[in-house]
């Protein structure tokens, strides 16, 4: 909340999907559990707004819900985390567990 970030070591394993002519706008986030959308914007709100259209783009390309309707979910389970809350931009996540859009 005060601008310092918590830095430590780790050992790290990530995997990260190469899919060749498939192009997406902002970073997405995937684990066992969660889908997320991120983005970088200033104010704040444009930060989120653009993060909760790219979730919802998703939810409608590979998840086959209607935009509104995936709207509507989202406006009662979405989970929005805060990443970057100092200049230049913030960073936004906006997540929806898997289990919900079973």
């Amino acid at each position: 909340m005060c601008g310092v970030a918590v830095e430590c070591a780790t050992a790290t394993t990530i995997r990260v999907d190469l899919i060749k002519g498939w192009t997406i706008d902002r970073p997405r986030l995937e684990t066992e559990s969660l889908l997320m959308a991120i983005s970088s914007a200033r104010p704040l709100e444009d930060a989120t707004r653009i993060t909760y259209r790219e979730l919802i783009r998703w939810m409608v390309a590979d998840y086959g819900f209607e935009k509104w309707d995936a709207y509507m979910l989202l406006s009662q389970c979405g989970i929005a985390r805060l990443g970057n809350f100092v200049d230049p931009k913030y960073s936004v996540g906006a997540a929806v567990k898997k289990a919900i859009l079973a």
